[in-house]
């Protein structure tokens, strides 16, 4: 029986099954490490100014690895809500890269009579620009993509899960109550997203706070009897919104439930990205809290300030699996401040997102 089929086959032909085989095996355990690989569906970026540029690259990278398809909702802050705010809106990474690199961030700063203007607007308005441009550029984009300029969270909400479309939580900070806000269609379902973007972008004294009432409508200048209250940037007391998500409500498994006490529930279907300089992450890395800042000039000693402020504020709730389920991407040595950036120095920022995410996944293998 075996003199028979050895010469049906043939050397050549037994050469040909021996790599099928090979090649069936190969792709078997490529789907099955597929299959095991980690799903997200929630998605969290850090306020980071002109430096947010970067996500575009990290989307990108996580794009390419099939991990954004399954995101459902985007959780941002600052520079990280404009990004959030167009993902959720459907555009892909390669679009929302376009965008940032055409769009020239300086003519945000606006506002009539520039001096006397800006002094008027910081007194009754607290906030040298007006940031109106702003505002109708994000609009132009959203009736891009929904036919709507004046889309709200729970316009947006009943798109979710099409086309694209992701739910959207955005953080800002309410001066008037002393507290974070986050917006979404869950706690100001008829807000207009726009507004809401404009909040948490609205760095204090740079752009004029924004004035809103108790539904999330937003007025030109304060009500009387205080019947508005006053909001800020969401980045002074939650840049970085990874715990948005920390609640069975936005966990897949069924029969998820918070835990008792002081501990808090960590969805391990999160994944957040932020911004930093190197010799931050590299201490992140260790646990080590945060990175000396060599002070010599008066540069160095606001950076300080900023940082040993800021950052505290915003890491003290940190733990090791928060670290574990975030992607640190180096800011290239840029600062947050709005500027004019050249070309090269938009594709540096680029690669840095692509290499942290890249290094954040290497990490997990």
């Amino acid at each position: 029986m075996c003199v028979r089929i050895w010469p049906i086959f043939g050397k050549t032909a037994l050469k040909q099954l021996f790599l099928i085989t090979l090649l069936s095996l190969t792709l078997y355990s490529y789907a099955g490490a597929q299959t095991q690989q980690k799903v997200y569906k929630n998605l969290a970026l850090e306020g980071g100014g002109i430096r947010g540029i970067a996500y575009g690259g990290a989307l990108a990278e996580l794009e390419r690895r099939g991990q954004l398809q399954s995101i459902e909702r985007i959780a941002g802050t600052s520079a990280g809500a404009i990004q959030a705010c167009l993902l959720a809106m459907g555009y892909t990474p390669q679009q929302i890269t376009e965008i940032t690199f055409k769009t020239p961030i300086q003519k945000f700063a606006d506002g009539r009579f520039l001096f006397v203007g800006g002094i008027a607007r910081m007194s009754s308005r607290y906030g040298w620009y007006r940031g109106e441009k702003f505002t109708q550029w994000l609009s132009d984009l959203i009736a891009q993509k929904t036919g709507n300029p004046n889309l709200t969270f729970a316009e947006l909400h009943a798109l979710a899960g099409k086309n694209g479309y992701r739910d959207l939580y955005i953080t800002g900070t309410n001066l008037s109550r002393q507290r974070s806000e986050i917006f979404c269609h869950e706690t100001f379902p008829h807000m207009k997203v726009k507004d809401a973007v404009r909040i948490s972008m609205s760095v204090p004294m740079f752009f004029q706070a924004v004035f809103m009432d108790s539904t999330g409508q937003v007025f030109p200048k304060p009500l009387p009897n205080n019947g508005t209250d006053v909001l800020v940037d969401g980045g002074l007391l939650m840049n970085f919104p990874l715990m948005v998500f920390d609640h069975p409500t936005y966990f897949s498994a069924a029969g998820a439930t918070a835990p008792e006490g002081k501990s808090r529930f960590i969805n391990p279907e999160t994944i957040g990205i932020r911004l930093d300089y190197d010799a931050q992450i590299a201490y992140d890395l260790e646990r080590k809290g945060l990175a000396p800042n060599p002070i010599n000039g008066f540069a160095d000693y606001i950076t300080g300030f900023y940082r040993i402020i800021i950052e505290n504020l915003n890491r003290h709730e940190l733990t090791p699996a928060d670290w574990d389920r975030t992607v640190s991407v180096s800011t290239a040595g840029y600062g947050p401040k709005i500027k004019r950036l050249s070309e090269k120095d938009k594709e540096t920022l680029l690669e840095s997102g692509r290499m942290g995410m890249l290094q954040f996944f290497a990490g997990c293998e």
